[in-house]
């Protein structure tokens, strides 16, 4: 299993930027929260002298308890004050980290939208979906814990020596000399966990991916009896996880137990000396009483900040994913993009090619010409390009979209989001979401009433069966439409294109699954449609796409020829070598 090599410390900085520029959105509560944290501290050292001077009395000036009740009483009053900001910091933060996290989630989701469902094959479906939740959940310690950890380390243990130096100078310096022990010990454990956490992490990756290809194809497995195999090759690369998960944890442990040791013994050191001083009478008991109080809490943060390193990790590995997102390269910039101008008259494609990365497949030197309404098919044997091109028209290649003009304008002069809102796609295997009937349609309308859902739906053939299921409109269709045979799947995909009434519609083999009977009310529907709408169609089935305006035969990524029915026929080309031998394509 491939890892990724650990970021450099040039890349670091280059992620820990990322994350601060990101934390724009919780920035303000995430101050608030570190004064309201900071206050805390000093409200706990105000304490700390009120009880060292309320014990001094009592044991050494023979004061009783209502003597020092004017000490005891602001006491308790600190106390709630100290538990009520600690509360609001705590709530602070932590809502801080959730405004960070929905705002992430949207930036990453508005950039993979941009980028298209290619860019997501490409990385995969498993790692992609691991970044959206598993990675920018991770982010949320880092925000919530680490970040304030952070300040904390360096405002309480400053303020407690500008309080302890003027008291007594030698228990600040012994504060002074043993405090960068903790960060020291911190960073020289951390740097190996940071190594491993980083190829965890990219293992995760992987395995999501691999997980999620498994669950797809499960009816595949068992059809070939390999369930079995995969079961042990899942047991054995979970097992490799669990062994770099438990790498990481016995890192984790290993610096927890250095940083305390370290705050122990610093702690300890100070008491002995402060002992020493009280016996030789060189130090007053209030004062050696305050140092001693404040001592675990001057290293308090120092041990959280080192407890909380573990959450920077995570931050850090998950921001790597998530920045390759964000960086991946776009058609244009966004702000040198435009809106679509309706209506749309003409599309083109002027010397168009595309080929995949590593690879010698694709399209090229692709010239076509698509007026505003007409029924239009790509036929050709499986690979000959059907499906890149119409990936190319659809935008998802920006690489492509110099050579794809709109009107006579390049599509890489217009927003992605604003040329798919006029575009109506059926792949092969639609998706239908886990929800009502009526919702999967209504994803095309969300304002469309019943009657216009009934029309769709009639239109593509559906409605007799929809009206039969037992909530008809309203009935639950399980993930990816569960319970429905693939043809009323196409149906319903059908429906969903039609209601929303697009200028262009794009299908890929819309006959798929379904009866000779349901076929040809489906072909007379699209037919209808292509009178005053373009309609672009992928065809397997020959006989499918004889009313086609237009036929274009693809091989080997190019247009070999181009014509009606009729004229490719009368050729005696390679469509006709096609359609006399009864050749299906799959």
């Amino acid at each position: 299993m491939t890892t990724k090599k650990r970021p450099d410390r040039a890349q670091q900085t280059k992620l820990r930027a990322f994350l601060k520029h990101h934390s724009q959105s919780g920035a303000r509560l995430l101050k608030m929260s570190i004064v309201l944290g900071t206050l805390n501290a000093l409200l706990m050292i105000a304490s700390c002298y009120l009880l060292a001077n309320a014990a001094h009395l009592v044991m050494f000036e023979s004061k009783n308890i209502n003597e020092v009740s004017y000490l005891l009483w602001p006491l308790a009053g600190l106390i709630l004050l100290r538990a009520l900001f600690l509360a609001l910091s705590e709530r602070l933060s932590h809502y801080a980290a959730q405004k960070i996290k929905s705002s992430m989630r949207k930036t990453l989701l508005a950039k993979l939208n941009r980028l298209g469902p290619t860019y997501i094959e490409q990385k995969g479906q498993g790692a992609t979906l691991n970044t959206l939740h598993d990675g920018v959940e991770a982010l949320h310690q880092y925000y919530a814990n680490y970040l304030p950890s952070i300040a904390y380390s360096a405002l309480i243990p400053l303020a407690i020596l500008v309080v302890i130096f003027p008291t007594d100078y030698k228990a600040g310096l012994i504060f002074l000399f043993t405090a960068p022990l903790i960060p020291f010990f911190m960073i020289l454990v951390g740097h190996k966990a940071e190594e491993i956490n980083q190829q965890r992490w990219q293992q995760l990756s992987i395995l999501g991916n691999y997980f999620l290809d498994r669950i797809q194809g499960l009816t595949q497995l068992k059809l070939f009896n390999a369930t079995r195999s995969e079961l042990t090759h899942i047991a054995r690369i979970s097992d490799d996880f669990r062994s770099s998960t438990m790498s990481v944890l016995k890192v984790a442990f290993l610096s927890a137990f250095t940083l305390e040791f370290f705050a122990t013994i610093s702690v300890a050191l100070v008491a002995v000396i402060i002992g020493f001083r009280l016996f030789f009478g060189t130090l007053d008991f209030a004062t050696g009483f305050v140092v001693l109080l404040l001592a675990p809490e001057f290293y308090l943060p120092l041990r959280q900040m080192g407890s909380h390193y573990h959450a920077r990790l995570e931050g850090i590995s998950a921001a790597a994913d998530m920045i390759d997102i964000i960086n991946a390269q776009e058609q244009l910039p966004l702000q040198q993009t435009q809106t679509v101008p309706l209506p749309i008259k003409n599309i083109s494609a002027k010397q168009l090619s595309f080929l995949y990365p590593d690879s010698k497949e694709g399209i090229s030197d692709i010239n076509i010409s698509l007026p505003e309404q007409g029924l239009f098919a790509f036929v050709g044997d499986s690979g000959a390009g059907k499906s890149t091109l119409f990936d190319c028209l659809l935008g998802f290649h920006h690489q492509a979209n110099s050579h794809i003009f709109i009107n006579g304008t390049a599509l890489s002069r217009y927003e992605n989001q604003s040329w798919l809102q006029n575009i109506a796609w059926i792949p092969q295997n639609p998706t239908l979401f886990y929800m009502s009937v009526a919702d999967n349609l209504r994803i095309a309308n969300a304002q469309a009433t019943q009657t216009q859902l009934e029309r769709a739906a009639a239109k593509a053939g559906a409605l007799e069966f929809i009206l039969a299921l037992p909530h008809g409109f309203d009935t639950l269709l399980g993930e990816q439409g569960e319970g429905l045979s693939g043809g009323q799947k196409q149906r319903i995909a059908l429906a969903r294109a039609f209601l929303k009434n697009a200028p262009i519609l794009m299908l890929d083999e819309p006959s798929a699954h379904l009866d000779s009977q349901t076929e040809q009310l489906i072909n007379t529907a699209i037919t209808d449609y292509a009178k005053h709408h373009l309609v672009l169609v992928i065809a397997h089935r020959l006989n499918t796409v004889s009313k086609a305006d237009k036929i274009y035969l693809m091989q080997q990524g190019k247009i070999i020829e181009q014509g009606s029915y009729l004229q490719l026929n009368e050729k005696e080309g390679r469509f006709w070598q096609l359609v006399n031998a009864g050749v299906h394509h799959d």
